[in-house]
């Protein structure tokens, strides 16, 4: 039964272009029991086998001889298992050349190599620190699968799974003094439920923020150009703002201080309220600093609210089958004045949010004027509809009744 099972494997991953017609690792390694088994199964999808590469691509070897002792010699370039600190050069060896990433994958970038020695993994690694991430412990050792594939652990919506292997991990978190909650926070965040419960793969993930293969932990001096990447018009008004050098001075993290870090919930005007908002956290009730806040989230929230009612007065006429596009372009055009006057609370000036706010303001109020007007319009036709059939259906009744009386006196 093994044997039948080792020739039905060699089978099944002999159309590789550059491995050899019998592939003699394969054919042997399918004897070997179960864990054997599953690496061949795993590599049966692996992006590398997909590209004409083979197992002696990566581990050496003659994989055309039947010898054991000749083909994983070390005069035929056997390597084997790489061990956790060899890794990184192991995959470096095609990873790091631009002469073979070309020939495979020119879209590739061939520095992620040097990217993972400056990050903390990297160099702890160097340092002698066998627990960290490798290459194999985010993307596997032989079921890779592009970033771009569903199936793979490097795909964003397994991204959060594939760190938290290790970051999820409360024993070996703490022997680094680190949290264990990141997953569970990020899950939970406006990011997280973009992305995994929506769907939305452009939803920031650990990677987003922290790099890939140069992951380093965002400090005070860069957290606001990291989440700027995005948030590039948040970032470039605090930056010119009053607060900015007053942070910097106190080495607070620019965004974090107010929006957290992992578990970033959806931001509403509450965080201006002038009771238990974010203002509080630093700044006395009677402060300028929360008498201001408390004028932006009145003005925000005048246009939330302007915004909502004419929403619901163009569904309303819709609902009548009236032609709204006009009032829904004003609508819809209020929505941008909406986000910028979000984004303007980021100037803390009272005056700017103001700024941004009145367009939309203006337009959803004469959006809604105009469906409320269309609405009485409609509902004045119909009482006229009414009326008009009311007296056309009385006029028919009199003729018919006078129609009858004539007929009656000529009988």
């Amino acid at each position: 039964m093994t044997s039948i099972f080792a020739v039905l494997t060699a089978l099944l991953l002999a159309p590789c272009e550059a491995a050899p017609a019998k592939d003699q690792c394969v054919i042997c390694h399918a004897t070997m029991g179960d864990a054997h088994q599953a690496i061949l199964k795993s590599f049966s999808r692996d992006i590398h086998r997909e590209v004409g590469l083979s197992c002696s691509s990566c581990h050496g070897g003659d994989s055309s001889s039947d010898d054991p002792g000749k083909a994983m010699s070390a005069e035929e370039g056997f390597i084997g298992a790489p061990t956790k600190a060899e890794t990184p050069k192991f995959c470096g060896k095609c990873h790091s050349d631009p002469a073979t990433m070309k020939k495979y994958n020119p879209s590739l970038p061939v520095d992620q190599e040097v990217k993972y020695f400056t990050s903390i993994h990297g160099k702890r690694l160097q340092a002698g620190d066998a627990k960290v991430a490798v290459c194999t412990n985010c993307h596997t050792a032989h079921s890779i699968r592009p970033a771009k594939d569903p199936s793979s652990t490097v795909y964003s919506k397994n991204i959060p799974q594939t760190c938290g292997k290790c970051h999820s991990d409360a024993k070996l978190m703490a022997s680094y003094k680190l949290p264990a909650d990141q997953v569970a926070k990020y899950t939970g965040s406006v990011h997280g439920r973009a992305l995994l419960e929506k769907g939305d793969t452009a939803a920031p993930v650990c990677n987003t923020c922290h790099g890939n293969h140069g992951a380093v932990p965002p400090g005070v001096e860069n957290i606001g150009h990291v989440c700027g990447m995005c948030h590039a018009h948040n970032e470039e008004f605090f930056e010119a703002g009053p607060m900015a050098k007053a942070w910097k001075k106190r080495k607070f993290h620019i965004c974090a201080t107010c929006h957290d870090h992992h578990d970033i919930k959806h931001p509403t005007s509450e965080l201006l309220s002038t009771g238990d908002g974010i203002c509080r956290k630093c700044h006395p009730s009677d402060s300028r600093q929360v008498k201001a806040a408390g004028i932006m989230k009145a003005k925000l929230d005048e246009i939330s609210d302007s915004y909502l009612a004419a929403e619901k007065s163009i569904q309303a006429a819709e609902e009548k089958g009236l032609d709204m596009a006009e009032a829904r372009d004003l609508w819809d055009g209020a929505r941008m004045s909406l986000f910028q006057s979000k984004t303007s609370v980021h100037t803390f000036r009272p005056e700017k949010v103001a700024e941004a706010a009145s367009p939309g303001i203006e337009a959803t109020l004469k959006a809604r004027r105009s469906a409320d007007e269309a609405v009485r319009e409609f509902g004045q036709r119909r009482v006229g509809l009414g009326i008009a059939s009311l007296f056309l259906t009385l006029l028919a009744l009199g003729l018919y009744l006078k129609v009858r009386d004539l007929e009656s006196g000529q009988s």
